[in-house]
């Protein structure tokens, strides 16, 4: 994708009409590829959540899943939502553990309404399911080995967003998902781009941790892996270690766990 296109967020969302003739043109463009509609079939809805639906698909004439993400409505709000993850998508589109996103597709509709909240996107579809899901039904198969390395690769997938100044905003395990045991972050509808001055290091806490409440470490899980997660509670926020860190500190974890 060109990465020439500029999208104005306030243009944008004064109407669904203009966000609307923007898609199109985006699209006549080739700043994103158009799919068909009607070249999918078996269509199963996968997961929902705030914005929409997620549906598994498979391209024509193909045993190639693929996943449509659909949209409730197209208020200003989620117009916004949707703007940024098109943004972002661009910049991040090419690390491993980052979801893939192929471009759009739309259920064709007399209503000019319904045109636009017909519109989605084609993504990669995560056949294990978000992060959440396939530790319930796998942890006590996981080895320690494949624990770690699914962390590595979750902090990789970060860390590549922040290496491009964005931030997340809304990790959490429903928004961590799983290919063929390979992490996969999706999701970036409400992340946000940082500044140069920002700090690497989180001031955030969460609730828990406010309250003086520490988790207690898994009996088995290598001392390493305990010392790389309780350094990012830190009391004080200059002790935390930047993502970038965390890596280095993974990699050495995991050459240990292998050994």
């Amino acid at each position: 994708m060109s990465s020439d296109i500029e999208i104005n967020d306030t243009e944008i969302t004064k109407n669904q009409n203009e966000f609307a003739k923007w898609i199109e043109e985006a699209i006549d463009k080739g700043y994103f590829k158009h799919y068909e509609y009607e070249y999918f079939n078996n269509i199963q809805e996968v997961g929902s959540g705030g914005f929409g639906k997620v549906y598994r698909v498979k391209w024509k004439n193909s045993d190639k899943f693929l996943a449509l993400k659909s949209f409730y409505n197209f208020d200003n709000v989620t117009i916004k939502e949707i703007v940024r993850e098109l943004k972002l998508q661009r910049d991040i589109q090419f690390h491993d553990n980052v979801i893939k996103f192929y471009g759009l597709t739309k259920l064709e509709s007399e209503s000019n309404a319904a045109q636009l909240k017909n519109y989605m996107f084609v993504m990669e579809y995560a056949n294990d399911g978000s992060l959440q899901n396939y530790l319930k039904k796998n942890f006590t198969t996981l080895t320690w080995d494949d624990k770690c390395k699914l962390a590595y690769q979750l902090a990789s997938a970060v860390s590549c967003l922040h290496n491009e100044e964005i931030v997340h905003r809304d990790l959490h395990s429903g928004n961590v998902l799983i290919h063929q045991k390979i992490i996969k972050l999706a999701d970036f509808g409400l992340s946000r781009r940082i500044g140069e001055t920002s700090k690497n290091q989180s001031k955030i806490f969460a609730i828990e941790i406010l309250q003086g409440r520490r988790e207690k470490p898994i009996p088995g899980t290598p001392m390493d892996y305990i010392k790389i997660y309780t350094e990012c509670w830190h009391e004080n926020p200059d002790n935390r270690p930047t993502i970038n860190q965390m890596i280095m500190n993974q990699s050495r974890s995991l050459i240990r766990v292998v050994l």
